[in-house]
């Protein structure tokens, strides 16, 4: 593996890291919002970063490799 695909691996990790938290919180979001307008909810949506050990999994899967592509001579 060469320096250049240890680093878009690793990009690639940490985005999609990103865009799985967006779509648990988007998804909870709407789940609020529909129980506010039945009036069975009142308080706002509690969502942790740590909950989903996926994208904390790929957080540090994606630190990983970006570490190792600039620790990669060329």
């Amino acid at each position: 593996m060469n320096k250049n695909t240890s680093l878009i691996l690793g990009v690639l990790f940490i985005l999609t890291s990103g865009l799985i938290y967006t779509i648990e919180r988007l998804s909870s979001y709407v789940y609020w919002l529909a129980q506010t307008n039945t009036g069975s909810w009142e308080t706002n949506p509690n969502i942790s970063f740590f909950d989903n050990i996926f994208i904390l999994l790929f957080i540090i899967i994606g630190i990983v490799f970006i570490v190792i592509a600039f620790k990669e001579k060329s």
